[in-house]
């Protein structure tokens, strides 16, 4: 029998938000969170998430607990399937759908199991949704529509402690940077296909120090830390590089800053959350990954193979990364502060 949407609303006491994987999805999701909270005010809400970023959620207003997944753990599928099922969800919301996501929604005792109509799992999910909108905020926020939910706020949510501010602070400070036109350059991506060429961000930044007086803080992991002081070394300018930041000094830096500048990656949706205005270079991406603002502007070629989702580029030249040059970014991205200052 088909639930109608006031039994499922009564029904639903626990529910289990999951989401694993990369930075961006899990910011992407919270204006559901936030939704899912308003509609359900009393309910416990939960979110499965791996690891590396249970700090995206760890200070949401909207969640009674985060479930961790750890990739790394011995005998780690066992260990997450029995916390989702010491949970007792009524509901399970499975936003990825892909194997390892969908055995953990059978076996987690939800009555209620919901997720996409269009992906390739959708018969084992009592609920199925074809997701709407132009972004991918709006589409993660359509899938709750069987519950009631019809629209939201889209704004996303990344909330840090004030240590982490406290602690920026004073790496700005120890480089005597301020915050009269900080900007926060993100450049290195670990998918090939997204990553525009590091000499092109560096002619950028040099720009951006000359046109506009910019200090440019470069944020990058500590793996490519020798590839930023290899880009660095020849630049016209002295810029400094941040590596050794967690999320929540990177969000607390972003926050700070006047502009943030980078790929299509996980620290462009920090700056999003952040209210920050932002500049991406979408390279294969589609549009859908940007929200529709007078605050984030993005720059791409206009090309028949684009967007995709290859990791690696089929072709010899990454076309929508190559031809991109300094010069098309410049014009648009300088276009773009003037709007904001």
């Amino acid at each position: 029998m088909i639930k109608s949407k006031k039994m499922i609303e009564q029904e639903i006491k626990r529910i289990l938000v999951i989401q694993l994987r990369q930075m961006g999805d899990v910011l992407l999701t919270t204006p559901a969170l936030r939704a899912l909270r308003k509609k359900f005010p009393d309910a416990q809400i939960a979110f499965l998430v791996d690891k590396p970023f249970e700090p995206l959620l760890r200070h949401n207003p909207d969640l009674s607990m985060v479930l961790v997944r750890d990739p790394e753990e011995k005998f780690e599928p066992i260990k997450t399937i029995q916390s989702v099922r010491e949970f007792k969800p009524g509901l399970v919301i499975d936003y990825l759908a892909n194997p390892r996501t969908a055995l953990l929604t059978a076996l987690s005792g939800a009555k209620i199991t919901l997720s996409y109509a269009n992906k390739p799992r959708s018969l084992f999910y009592k609920l199925k949704v074809f997701p709407a909108g132009e972004y991918v905020a709006e589409e993660k926020l359509s899938l709750l529509k069987p519950l009631g939910i019809e629209a939201g706020d889209l704004a996303l949510v990344f909330r840090y402690p004030a240590s982490a501010d406290e602690n920026v602070a004073l790496l700005l400070k120890e480089n005597r940077i301020d915050n009269n036109f900080l900007v926060a350059l993100d450049m290195f991506h670990k998918r090939p296909s997204r990553q525009w060429p590091i000499s092109y961000f560096m002619e950028i930044a040099d720009r951006l120090t000359e046109k506009f007086n910019a200090r440019v803080v470069i944020t990058c992991l500590p793996e490519n830390r020798i590839r930023a002081e290899h880009a660095v070394s020849r630049a016209r300018h002295k810029h400094i590089i941040f590596s050794q930041l967690d999320l929540f000094e990177l969000a607390a830096l972003i926050h700070r800053a006047k502009l943030f500048i980078g790929g299509d990656a996980g620290p462009k949706h920090i700056a999003v959350s952040q209210n920050t205005p932002s500049f991406t270079i979408l390279g294969p991406s589609g549009n859908q990954w940007t929200p529709r603002s007078a605050l984030h502007e993005t720059a791409y070629l206009e090309l028949d193979c684009r967007p995709c989702g290859e990791h690696q580029c089929p072709k010899p030249e990454i076309l929508c990364q190559t031809r991109l040059t300094p010069d098309m970014v410049w014009e648009r991205l300088s276009e773009f502060i003037k709007r904001q200052i």
